[in-house]
């Protein structure tokens, strides 16, 4: 190897983390240039139209409403109405944007929690996020926003930890103004609440209050001020279906009803989401499930948007974007979870390809594998509340066996009057092994050796010859 070779190579290593930032970006970037020129039907339907009206309207619109979302979307596209730019552009650098931002607060967030100050489990995270092919299609395919509230509400999570509870309540305020699915997180922060009594429920009035100031220039140019809380209520009704297109509990059953029925069903629904998250919250009070630590919390949070959309009405595919990016991020913090985080960003993809592209998919084929993995990481959840894989339970375990096994091999008045060497590398992970010496005559003696011992054996497992008048070279062994 030359030394110029060995020089780009040690520059690589030295780097790594930076330049696949960088190389990532320039990828993500080139991703979602391929698609700015499609047209999905939500853009015919419903931004170009929005936009036209809005631009024609001028700042006097904002005293209507315009399409269905909230009024800071609304002021949103008539700022970008002003600007030189075709509308379909616009929607997508603004979604775009959005994009590199959400894959920048994921990564901020694996940073926070990472007990090793490194850089490279954020740069993978950012990598994973900003090349996620739903997050791709979601916004230069799509045209969607939903980057945007997600952003918003990683970043909450952010603050959260760092103790900077006005700022994180400010931050799930514009997710709340800025997308209704912001409720997906909300049961979330409400175990948190109840668990660690950090926060006060004073700060959860900081959210109606971050949407009505954004919504104040609406109001302003002649909006009446109740039409800020009728939009979301409006938004709930804008789709009398059970579910659209989201593979989830309800496509094996209330598909099909009669005219008039939806509010009665939808009910039902909503009061069974409310049950299910009940049960959870006594579950967390009674066995003092710590949200305190992130681990848990993450692992909390994932939990509650993944049953929001799976047992709430009238659920898009869209919908689990939140919960697909959550589970990423928990992925790579923690990797014993990766099977979840990928399947249902592979049933996510799944379903996007229908709407997206017109391909016939079996909406029930992905509802087996979606609610199979929610019931899979729903007993994951549980399971860390009862501590059932914590590390001291099997640690109490594993000394019950232990402890059996050595009462059935050597009875109480057999004890061997020998003495017990200790190791002099102290290590996490013992096991107790019995040596015999080579005189039978000679009492046995009892040894506590790492696992990780420099012995030339794998393990531990044989006997070995141990005599009491060269105590010193046995040690000098180890």
């Amino acid at each position: 190897m030359t030394r110029i070779e060995q020089k780009l190579i040690d520059f690589i290593t030295r780097f790594f983390p930076l330049i696949l930032l960088v190389v990532v970006s320039v990828i993500g970037a080139l991703l979602r240039i391929q698609g700015m020129s499609f047209q999905s039907m939500d853009y015919h339907y419903y931004l170009h139209p929005w936009w036209e009206t809005i631009k024609a309207q001028g700042w006097q619109g904002l005293s209507t409403q315009v399409g269905n979302y909230n009024i800071p979307y609304q002021i949103i596209i008539l700022l970008m109405s002003m600007l030189p730019i075709e509308p379909l552009e616009a929607y997508k650098v603004l979604s775009i944007i959005f994009d590199y931002g959400l894959a920048f607060s994921a990564g901020l967030l694996v940073y926070q929690f990472i007990n090793k100050r490194n850089f490279l489990a954020p740069v993978i995270t950012y990598s994973l996020v900003l090349c996620s092919l739903t997050v791709v299609f979601n916004s230069s395919f799509w045209s969607q926003c939903d980057s945007m509230y997600v952003t918003f509400i990683l970043l909450s999570i952010y603050f959260l930890f760092r103790n900077k509870h006005i700022i994180c309540f400010v931050m799930l305020g514009v997710a709340f103004a800025l997308k209704l699915q912001f409720v997906f997180i909300l049961p979330a922060f409400i175990y948190y609440y109840l668990s660690t009594k950090k926060i006060s429920i004073l700060h959860f009035l900081i959210i109606p209050a971050v949407d009505i100031l954004l919504c104040l220039p609406a109001v302003f140019f002649g909006r009446p001020f109740y039409e800020i809380f009728t939009i979301y209520i409006n938004q709930t009704t804008s789709h009398p279906e059970m579910v659209l297109n989201l593979p989830n509990l309800y496509n094996f059953f209330l598909v099909q009803y009669k005219d008039g029925d939806f509010e009665l069903f939808s009910r039902f629904a909503v009061f069974f989401t409310f049950a299910v998250l009940g049960v959870m919250a006594g579950l967390i009070l009674g066995k003092r499930y710590d949200l305190k630590d992130g681990r848990k919390f993450l692992l909390t949070a994932c939990w509650a948007s993944f049953t929001c959309i799976m047992l709430l009405p009238a659920m898009h595919e869209r919908y689990g974007y939140l919960t697909d990016i959550l589970l990423i991020i928990y992925a790579v913090i923690y990797k014993k979870n990766i099977l979840p985080a990928v399947v249902c960003n592979l049933v996510s993809l799944y379903c996007y390809s229908e709407y997206l592209f017109s391909n016939t998919i079996n909406i029930r084929f992905a509802s087996y594998f979606y609610i199979g993995f929610y019931l899979y990481f729903t007993w994951i959840y549980i399971k860390d509340i009862l501590g059932l894989d914590s590390p001291r339970s099997r640690k109490k375990h594993s000394g019950k066996k232990s402890q059996n096994r050595r009462s059935t091999k050597t009875a109480p008045d057999e004890q061997p009057s020998g003495a017990v060497f200790q190791c002099a590398r102290q290590r996490s992970k013992k096991r107790r092994r019995t040596f015999s010496p080579s005189c039978p005559n000679e009492p046995k003696a009892e040894c506590l050796i790492h696992d990780k011992s420099p012995l030339k054996t794998k393990r531990l497992t044989r006997k070995v010859s141990l005599s009491f008048i060269y105590p010193n070279a046995w040690f000098r062994s180890f």
